[in-house]
């Protein structure tokens, strides 16, 4: 038993101090996406640049994304990643000084929480893959909304117009499912011809302002939408997903076990004899009180 319960405090501080170092990487990446624009910048500058030249190159005009900012379009995926990131450092804490020090509400409280995460993760990958359309859903709807009621056009300087002209010149892709979604926008200009079906950016080639045929008709514009494909680079291979997603619950479920086999060996030494106080008993009443004095 003995083996075994120091296996399993080593066991438990090598594999939070993996979790701890992973809590500190989304930290610094959450604290990246909210105030490191200046870090973020050259990886999108040039995209940027080349979607303002061929605008003005093909007679819109004067076109401004000097306001754009990626740390503003994607700053709620950067508060998760630093509540993501401070609570793997809080629970990696709890789980660490609970092997060490043998703390046994630590270690219950560790184990609850690990055993929460797994039961999560089982969920999560149950509906990402058994019904995927539950999640997206509940993602599309709200970004579709914006769409309808902000975006501005190629042209716009909200961060809506900004960000959907952006993400369509960077992963070749149209709106949230197709060029549709833009249809009947209440700020969307689409003076422009015989009046745009599918926003400029959306061209596979951005096309000259006296005929935009491609966002006009619509013909030769991105067929993708852009959700799909996000989605698909993020989460769209299947095996390599739920694998490690497998991986982590292999982890935590070792980690449940040793913390539990930790706690009952913590508790057993913490229990006192009751003959002992007998013992104590007997001595206090049999041996001459100036005996137990120190000297």
């Amino acid at each position: 038993m003995g083996c075994l319960v120091g296996l399993g405090r080593v066991l438990i501080v090598v594999i939070n101090i993996i979790f701890l170092i992973l809590g500190l990487v989304f930290l610094a990446a959450g604290m990246i996406c909210l105030v490191g624009e200046s870090i973020l910048k050259p990886f999108y500058q040039s995209v940027l640049d080349s979607l303002e030249s061929q605008l003005e190159s093909n007679n819109y005009g004067t076109v401004d994304f000097s306001s754009f900012s990626l740390s503003s379009l994607i700053g709620g995926l950067g508060y998760f990643f630093v509540g993501l990131g401070l609570f793997l450092i809080i629970i990696t804490i709890i789980g660490c000084c609970g092997a060490c020090c043998k703390v046994k509400y630590m270690l219950v409280a560790y184990a609850i929480i690990v055993i929460a995460i797994l039961a999560g993760e089982i969920i999560f990958v149950g509906i990402l893959y058994g019904s995927p359309d539950t999640i997206k859903s509940e993602i599309k709807a709200p970004l579709k909304t914006t769409i309808q009621s902000d975006y501005v056009g190629f042209n716009g300087t909200n961060i809506v117009s900004l960000g959907w002209n952006f993400v369509h010149r960077e992963f070749k892709c149209c709106g949230v499912d197709t060029y549709n979604d833009f249809t009947g926008g209440a700020k969307w200009n689409t003076n422009y011809g015989t009046g745009l079906k599918a926003p400029i950016t959306c061209c596979e080639t951005i096309p000259d302002a006296t005929t935009p045929t491609c966002a006009t008709t619509p013909v030769n514009i991105y067929t993708k939408g852009c959700f799909d494909e996000v989605y698909n680079m993020l989460l769209g291979n299947v095996g390599l997903v739920a694998g490690s997603i497998a991986g982590c619950g292999v982890f935590q479920l070792v980690l449940i076990i040793f913390a539990l086999i930790i706690f009952c060996d913590a508790r057993q030494s913490s229990k006192v004899n009751p003959n002992m106080w007998y013992v104590y008993f007997l001595m206090k009443h049999s041996i001459p009180h100036v005996w137990l004095k120190p000297w």
